[in-house]
């Protein structure tokens, strides 16, 4: 590996529901980073101000309380572009995108980086747009003739909550899943099982996002197949404690097991492995991604979505599934660092 040290800046934070899930990412990458000797610098992007070293040493969110503000709060746009140019001037090498959701990952930090001249990590704006748009991602699925459930999106501003409500109760069949179109982390998602929670869930879908789809609940194992510069990483099997794999089983240390290599059939990971590998490829994605299944026998299984900013801390499924081919987590952070430098 080249021990070349580098000047990265860390993206953190930004504006979206995803707000502290970032955080955690961007703590966990600054550390690594700046552990193994290379000079970090870290951003939040909603404020456009750099974060100081207590940020990276403190497992504390408030360590610098003026920059630590609620995601309600508006981006600074012209402080953030200001903050980037600098940091390119300075000498910063590569952008290392630890956001989640929002502008990190619908392809608008993308866009920014491209105009500032930055090389960062992830995948550019045409790729990240299309894989945060569940609805658009899953005709993407359907013309590769990748398996997905079936779906349908409604928009805030034609139909009214009952009626969408009433929309889904006669198109699909009960349980359903309601969802944002376009977040991640299982924000405003909800099963429903009965009717009369259709209303209910469609208002907490709409609370996180102006367009909300609703899916087919589909039962299975949940197996999700980690792609690196187009390849492959050995699958990861999560086993929530609740009924979905919902935003307190990924984010409470206790409520999910995982195991990798995933215990299933070999023909099974190949499947899984090249519809993740051709979604990757199909889609434009660069670096890495985290293609997530729903898996009930050899014939039968479901994409759900394709992850261009995939959760990077060192117990995060990317990370563990890069950790079985010999990558440990500041290796796999200075792969996608080198990806990025590469590309531009």
């Amino acid at each position: 590996m080249d021990e070349q040290k580098l000047n990265i800046l860390v993206l953190a934070g930004g504006e979206s529901g995803e707000r502290d899930v970032s955080l955690d990412s961007s703590r966990a990458i600054a550390r690594a980073l700046s552990q193994t000797g290379h000079n970090v610098t870290v951003l939040d992007t909603l404020t456009g101000h750099f974060l100081d070293s207590a940020f990276i040493e403190s497992d504390e969110y408030s360590v610098t309380g003026q920059y630590i503000l609620s995601p309600k709060e508006d981006t600074d746009e012209k402080a953030l572009l200001l903050s980037l140019i600098k940091a390119r001037d300075d000498g910063v090498e590569v952008v290392f995108n630890g956001l989640h959701g929002g502008a990190g990952e619908n392809g608008s930090i993308s866009a920014l980086l491209d105009f500032v001249g930055l090389p960062y990590t992830g995948s550019p704006m045409a790729a990240s747009a299309v894989a945060m748009n569940k609805d658009i991602s899953k005709r993407v699925m359907w013309s590769l003739n990748i398996p997905t459930a079936k779906w349908h999106p409604f928009y805030k501003s034609i139909e009214s909550h009952d009626d969408i409500a009433a929309l889904i109760a006669k198109e699909f069949q009960l349980p359903v899943i309601i969802k944002p179109v376009d977040c991640g982390s299982t924000v405003g998602l909800s099963l429903v099982e009965e009717t009369d929670k259709l209303v209910e869930a469609v208002i907490s879908a709409f609370e996180a996002s102006d367009i909300i789809m609703a899916e087919t609940y589909f039962k299975g194992r949940e197996i999700t197949i980690a792609v690196l510069d187009g390849e492959p990483l050995p699958p990861v099997e999560i086993v929530p404690s609740h009924k979905l794999y919902d935003y307190t089983c990924k984010y409470t240390k206790g409520k999910s097991q995982y195991f990798c290599p995933a215990d299933i059939d070999e023909n099974i990971i190949r499947k899984l492995s090249n519809d993740a590998v051709r979604l990757y490829k199909s889609t434009g994605c660069t670096g890495y991604t985290r293609v997530d299944f729903i898996v009930s026998d050899l014939d039968h299984y479901i994409c759900l979505e394709l992850n261009t900013l995939p959760g990077m801390t060192e117990l995060s499924l990317f990370p563990m599934a890069a950790k079985e081919i010999g990558l440990d987590f500041p290796q796999l952070l200075i792969r996608l660092c080198q990806l990025a430098m590469e590309r531009k």
